[in-house]
């Protein structure tokens, strides 16, 4: 330990340690401030992620997807995807084309389907009665895996049972 006049210091620890720093270095760097305003900027431009909705319109029921159009490896997400039923749907059945989902975990799904199968290339989710003049809200949270590259495309579509009523096309372009 060294000693001096203003108290005891550990070893390798000296009175110039303890001094205020002067002049420009006393200072934090703009350096930082000006990296972080670029990252808002690029947030707030929309280049580093984009929402879209996705629509169609059917016999008797319209559907409505909502996801990130460009979003970044590792990411979670929510896609949302609501059906206004204009006539009644005896049975509610959402189908998600495999390929829309490859390399995508699955986190959470509200409301729970009843069952869910998978039949002709899709993830198809079964729903009840959804009588005409309401709405349905499918949320499901996801999450992108670290090896898909450019992104996936798929469609989703909307059933009464094992009649289709709408489809729409989505593309989900990831970012590395």
């Amino acid at each position: 330990m060294t000693s001096d006049s203003k108290g005891t210091y550990p070893d390798g620890i000296s009175d110039r340690h303890v001094q205020p720093i002067g002049g420009w270095l006393r200072h934090a760097s703009p350096v930082g401030l000006l990296v972080f305003g670029a990252v808002v900027v690029l947030a707030f431009s929309g280049l580093l992620g984009h929402e879209r909705t996705w629509s169609a319109t059917g016999p008797g029921a319209s559907l409505d997807v909502h996801a990130p159009e460009i979003i970044r490896n590792g990411e979670f997400f929510e896609m949302r995807v609501r059906i206004a039923a204009h006539e009644t749907i005896g049975q509610l059945v959402i189908g998600v084309d495999e390929d829309l989902w490859e390399d995508i975990t699955v986190n959470t799904m509200i409301p729970a389907a009843t069952e869910e199968s998978s039949e002709n290339g899709e993830v198809r989710f079964t729903f009840a009665e959804l009588p005409a003049g309401t709405t349905f809200l499918f949320k499901i949270d996801l999450q992108v895996n670290p090896d898909i590259v450019l992104g996936n495309q798929g469609a989703v579509t909307l059933y009464d049972g094992s009649d289709e009523l709408a489809t729409t096309d989505l593309t989900i372009t990831v970012l590395p």
